[in-house]
């Protein structure tokens, strides 16, 4: 039984550790590497103007 609250323990202590590691590197948005910016998708957050299609003939 005590296996079982060591486990239990280690992954509460996990969760913890991922989430404050998680919340502060989201708080550090200015301090990112050339890495992280390249893995953004490129959007300039103005649309493409749609094209007129017309058949030539």
């Amino acid at each position: 039984m005590e296996v079982f609250a060591v486990t239990i323990f280690m992954s509460l202590a996990f969760a913890v550790l991922f989430a404050v590691l998680f919340f502060a590197e989201r708080s550090q948005r200015r301090d990112r590497s050339i890495e992280q910016d390249a893995l953004l998708p490129l959007d300039d957050g103005v649309p493409a103007p749609a094209r007129n299609k017309t058949p030539i003939s």
